[in-house]
């Protein structure tokens, strides 16, 4: 079993036991990161919520500072922005190809397919709470991925929420994923602060997990680790 820092944590977090994802990376620069915290970051009842929208410095910057064992989250916001994805990124880059930020209005995937999977350990489709299992089913067959990171955070008014309400939408996707496509492997994050969060998604089948807005808190972060 491995332990991914989630994007964007990933960032800023590198140990020597744990996989850093970093991005996610668009490809122009999406200004306002910090501006967009202050303005957006809450700690609710209901778990973490931001309305931040991918902001970061671009793919440019993203590639030139890659370390190879790292994965490179990248999330495509325009129509063509996967095909110049597959035209630049060199073929042996672990990828984590974000389809599901809830503070993007649109989710291309057109391009996808143009991807090459084979010579990558990581090649992790990155999946909303609210995807659905034809959508799930496509991304298998048509894109190759050879993992699948359920889930990322579920879209409300105020933004994207994070935390224990993520857990029934990961387990849902655990339970799924293991009856029709054994051969994938399942990156299972949301919801985890302590080791039974954890303990309850290896049960479920799956094969790695991810830690996200556990990583605002650095006690239980190294608890966990």
């Amino acid at each position: 079993m491995k332990t991914f820092i989630a994007a964007p944590f990933g960032n800023y977090i590198k140990t020597s036991n744990t996989i850093s994802v970093t991005g996610s990376w668009t490809i122009e620069k999406r200004k306002g990161r910090i501006k967009q915290i202050v303005k957006t970051l809450r700690y609710t009842k209901r778990g973490w919520v931001n309305k931040i929208g991918l902001r970061n410095p671009g793919f440019e910057h993203g590639i030139k500072n890659h370390k190879k064992n790292e994965v490179f989250s990248i999330a495509g916001i325009e129509e063509d922005d996967w095909k110049i994805f597959a035209e630049l990124i060199p073929s042996d880059t672990n990828l984590e190809v974000n389809m599901s930020c809830p503070n993007i209005e649109s989710h291309f995937t057109s391009g996808i397919e143009n991807f090459s999977y084979e010579s990558r350990q990581w090649y992790i489709g990155k999946i909303s709470p609210l995807t659905t299992f034809d959508e799930l089913e496509k991304y298998i067959n048509e894109f190759n991925f050879k993992q699948i990171h359920a889930c990322n955070t579920l879209p409300i008014e105020k933004g994207g929420l994070s935390g224990k309400e993520l857990i029934p939408y990961t387990s849902k996707f655990i339970e799924h994923i293991k009856q029709y496509y054994p051969h994938i492997e399942i990156i299972a994050g949301g919801g985890i602060s302590e080791k039974k969060d954890i303990e309850h998604y290896i049960e479920l089948g799956a094969d790695h997990i991810s830690l996200g807005t556990v990583c605002f808190n650095p006690v239980k972060l190294g608890r966990l680790l």
